[in-house]
């Protein structure tokens, strides 16, 4: 994205930020109405979501106001900082470490599908080689919010939510592993130079150890202090919530802005700190003030849901229309259709074949997969980081552009396919108002 954007954004015109405001507080309303009249056809709210930001950044387009990116682009990593902490809220290592094995194995095995799938795939359709890995690597990012979105509302419970909620801590550390490593080794190519085994390893390691050390550091502190809090106290909801939230945007500013170590600059993952944020508290506080925090989290959740994947939606329509030109819509459109088809059977296969060779239910070797379709920002953040360390080349734009039209259609069918599965295993409550069928 053009530098200066964000200034301009804030030094433009009087009203500027308050448009952003009003557009968002639109985009919010209108989300919960369409989401709502989306799921009396069964259909998750979450699509009706992304629905309205389709048509609002397509808006956006026609009437030149794509300066508003950059400031979508701040809030949707907020909001997928609050979603990633949730999700590490639900990690305890004591519930979970039965299936730890488990997890592991199913985890390693369907990334390892998705990658290679995807990377062959599309290797055989002619793109390079370098940059057909790097795609694979991105395909193993799955998003967090559909699935955390959907577990909490229909508050589902069973094998296939026990796997699926821990698996995105193990993939996402091992996301970082294959994404960095392919990506030097890609950038090594681009720029015809030679690079050691060590120089390639030397950015995922730096990466995967410092977000770890990092979580672990502020949810002690988040921990630490919640922990001393006097639980008769009137204010105690307030002091919770501030806490949370301080701990999340620190998590997420770190991440986003990262820090330069011995001469290297180091770029942390914003889906692994906050998570490791959360983690890190749900294992060392006390059971009562767990509980207290996913109660605040989740009364404050709900607007920052729906902006997110309003936002998502309208971020990818001006991303594809802003970017796009200079590629080539026929190049895009059949790279991203390999990319769909090849990433969708590696999913499902790698879940499969993974829960086999764990020996899992029935039911996470049949529906795991489905439940690892969806793709949206964290994606789209390794896209766009690919794609500066690649330069502005043919390649690097194609590569982005076919992430973005893939997260349109992941996002569009990926939360049904959660829905549908969780269903069809029996893991949904009564009061989700679903059909459950028996799993044969």
């Amino acid at each position: 994205m053009k530098e200066g954007i964000v200034m301009n954004l804030f030094l433009a015109a009087a009203g500027g930020p308050y448009d952003v405001m009003f557009l968002l507080s639109v985009m919010i309303l209108a989300g919960m109405f369409i989401g709502r009249f989306t799921e009396k056809f069964n259909i998750p709210n979450i699509t009706g979501y992304i629905f309205v930001g389709l048509i609002v950044g397509a808006g956006l387009v026609l009437t030149d106001r794509i300066n508003l990116l950059d400031a979508f682009t701040v809030m949707t990593s907020i909001a997928l900082g609050f979603i990633s902490f949730s999700i590490g809220l639900e990690l305890s290592f004591k519930k979970i470490a039965r299936r730890r094995n488990e997890v592991i194995i199913v985890t390693i095995v369907q990334a390892l599908a998705a990658f290679l799938f995807t990377a062959v795939g599309l290797w055989i359709f002619n793109l390079p080689l370098h940059i057909a890995l790097v795609l694979g690597a991105i395909a193993i990012a799955t998003e967090p919010g559909p699935i955390l979105l959907i577990t909490k509302k229909y508050r589902t419970k069973g094998a296939l939510t026990d796997t699926l909620v821990p698996l995105h801590g193990v993939e996402d550390a091992f996301a970082i592993i294959i994404f960095g490593v392919v990506l030097s080794y890609a950038v090594a190519v681009n720029n015809n130079v030679s690079m050691t085994f060590m120089d390639i390893l030397e950015g995922p390691i730096y990466e995967l150890l410092f977000s770890v050390v990092i979580a672990f550091t502020i949810g002690v502190v988040f921990t630490q202090i919640i922990k001393r809090l006097d639980y008769d106290d009137a204010e105690k909801d307030l002091v919770v919530f501030v806490t949370a939230f301080v701990a999340i945007l620190m998590s997420i500013a770190i991440a986003n802005r990262g820090f330069e170590f011995l001469g290297a600059h180091v770029h942390l993952s914003p889906v692994l700190l906050p998570m490791g944020v959360g983690i890190t508290f749900a294992n060392l506080s006390s059971r009562t003030a767990k509980h207290e925090t996913e109660h605040v989290i989740d009364q404050f959740s709900p607007p920052i849901m729906i902006a997110f994947f309003t936002m998502v939606g309208a971020e990818i329509v001006i991303l594809i229309a802003t970017e796009s030109a200079d590629t080539g819509y026929i190049a895009i459109l059949i790279a991203s259709a390999v990319y769909i088809a090849f990433r969708t059977a590696g999913k499902i296969w790698g879940s499969w074949f993974g829960a086999k060779l764990a020996k899992s239910d029935k039911a996470i070797q049949k529906y795991l997969g489905f439940c690892l379709i969806p793709q949206a920002q964290a994606a789209i953040g390794l896209a766009f980081y690919a794609r500066t360390q690649l330069g502005h080349t043919y390649y690097g734009n194609l590569l982005l552009m076919v992430v973005l039209v893939g997260t349109v259609f992941y996002e569009f069918v990926g939360p049904m396919a959660v829905k549908r599965s969780l269903v069809q295993c029996n893991e949904t409550d009564d009061s989700g108002n679903c059909v459950v069928k028996d799993l044969k």
